[in-house]
């Protein structure tokens, strides 16, 4: 049996391995091929495209670079044609991976995984989804529903973060692993997995922790990177803070507080109920164009599970040095952070039960048997 992974920047390449990993153990002799990342590498997949640093930010920026991707559809559509895989699964990465749907959907069995985000935005890409002949495993409740009343061929699998998120170090290892002091605050900051992300928000997040050191004194941060393709940037931008790569979780389930970018990252941190601010900056165009798209006032997993504002959303010129350094203190204090953790423990039941990736694994190797 062979299963087809395609995912297309930093997040879809981390739950393409995690699914790569579950596939194994369900069907040891698997052979799991794809487009993808060093987290897929990593994971014994057999790479025959690099596309880890295809992702792109923003409306604006996603039209500009689309005669690239149009450039790179029909190499993509050869090599899955060439591998002839028993299913093909598509992570993530909506632009491009809705465009390959279209094309080979009718001629291999196909899988989206982590399907476009449809709630809060417009249903568009739930009825073009819906007219092709593709599962649809739904992380959420509310996507599910949507992408029924759409009419696609959709399933609840829940979240499959509640089985990847998982720590491996306590506060006080991984304190002596960095050299810290793990009586002293910590802070985790999260800038995000594409170098945009970074430039845009970095320096303002080290801002923030410069600023609030002069009100809590002894106040450490650790900068967590999610690929190794980012170290020279991130030095470039926080020589003086240490970098931790390939332990996210730990960093998050050690801090007393997080800044971190909108995305994934976000409901890591709800699951191990970290206190957080998110921060988000993107170009004066895309955002004017975001805020007559966006159906909902928020924008992070947190706040849209919760259906209010539970999680400080600092956008665009809100996520200065000095207002992510005030609201960081207010996450510092102890009254505000406890209601936090409780209510980011009441929001993680809302995600479904353990197991997601197994029974998104199952629902792979059930269509790659024509079971589905």
């Amino acid at each position: 049996m062979k299963v087809f992974l395609l995912a297309g920047e930093v997040s879809g390449d981390v739950a393409a391995a995690y699914l790569a990993r579950a596939l194994r153990f369900l069907e040891p002799g698997v052979e799991v091929v794809g487009g993808g990342g060093e987290r897929m590498r990593r994971e014994g997949v057999r790479l025959v495209l690099d596309t880890s640093d295809w992702g792109v930010i923003g409306y604006l920026e996603s039209y500009l670079r689309v005669p690239i991707f149009a450039g790179r559809l029909p190499r993509v559509l050869q090599l899955i044609r060439r591998e002839r895989p028993d299913v093909l699964v598509l992570v993530d990465f909506p632009g491009f991976n809705l465009a390959v749907a279209r094309r080979l959907s009718s001629l291999f069995p196909t899988v989206y995984y982590f399907p476009p985000m449809v709630y809060g935005r417009r249903p568009n890409r739930a009825r073009k989804l819906a007219r092709l002949p593709v599962r649809v495993l739904a992380p959420f409740p509310f996507e599910a529903e949507l992408y029924r009343a759409a009419g696609a061929d959709v399933v609840f699998t829940g979240h499959p973060a509640l089985d990847w998120v998982r720590p491996e170090r306590s506060r006080e290892e991984l304190c002596t692993l960095l050299g810290l002091d793990p009586a002293h605050p910590l802070v985790a900051l999260l800038p995000g997995s594409r170098a945009q992300e970074i430039h845009a928000l970095l320096p303002a997040m080290v801002g923030a922790v410069r600023i609030a050191r002069e009100r809590v004194p002894g106040l450490q941060a650790v900068i967590a990177r999610a690929s190794d393709s980012l170290k020279r940037l991130i030095a470039r931008h926080a020589a003086d803070i240490p970098v931790i790569a390939h332990g996210t979780h730990d960093l998050l389930a050690a801090a007393d507080a997080a800044l971190v970018a909108s995305g994934t990252a976000t409901l890591e941190a709800l699951i191990l109920g970290t206190p957080m601010a998110v921060a988000y900056r993107i170009s004066k165009p895309t955002a004017w164009i975001a805020r007559r798209v966006a159906t909902t006032p928020w924008i992070s997993l947190p706040n849209i599970l919760a259906g209010t504002e539970v999680v400080r959303e600092m956008l665009q010129e809100r996520a200065s040095p000095q207002a992510l350094a005030e609201e960081l203190l207010r996450l510092l204090d102890p009254e505000h952070a406890g209601w936090m953790r409780r209510t980011l423990g009441a929001l993680r039941e809302r995600l479904g039960p353990p197991g997601a990736l197994e029974r998104s694994a199952r629902e792979v190797l059930a269509r790659a048997r024509g079971m589905g």
